[in-house]
């Protein structure tokens, strides 16, 4: 198994897969949102794809959020799978228990790589949830790679 990695996401928080792989995977990771928490999710660079692992919530689209007729949202419940093309953002808000999702971010084909991705573990900002003390928590901006107050993937 020459070149294989073997990451424990729940430990190590966000990592770079480019250190050995070829593709378009730029970071992968666990993120968590504690109960009634929200973080916006932005492709404008990159693209992004998420996986509830435990928990529940919402994504809705930020545009909607101030008309009356409103659409409540998408529920993301363990087993969703969510998928954010170039150009589109959503807002996810954690339900009673929390939200726990992998994260991946893609570069798109034809775009050079951010030098800014996501933060890493030991990124100020980061901090373990007192009752799921493996999950790491950005209560700024969990998810959105240009909103990270530094730190490099791990």
């Amino acid at each position: 198994m020459t070149g294989t990695v073997i990451t424990d996401l729940r430990r190590r928080g966000a990592v770079d897969p480019s250190r050995v792989l070829t593709g378009p995977l730029r970071v992968v990771g666990l993120q968590w949102l504690d109960p009634g928490h929200s973080a916006e999710v932005v492709s404008d660079a990159v693209e992004h794809a998420l996986y509830v692992t435990a928990g529940s919530g919402t994504a809705t689209v930020p545009d909607d959020a101030a008309r009356e007729d409103a659409d409540p949202g998408v529920p993301l419940v363990e087993g969703t799978a969510l998928t954010l093309p170039l150009g589109t953002r959503t807002v996810l808000t954690a339900g009673a228990a929390g939200l726990e999702y992998f994260h991946a971010v893609l570069a798109v084909v034809g775009r050079p790589p951010r030098a800014e991705t996501a933060p890493g573990p030991d990124t100020p900002s980061r901090r373990r949830h007192p009752s799921h003390p493996s999950h790491p928590v950005d209560e700024d901006h969990p998810t959105h790679p240009d909103h990270s107050e530094g730190g490099e993937p791990g």
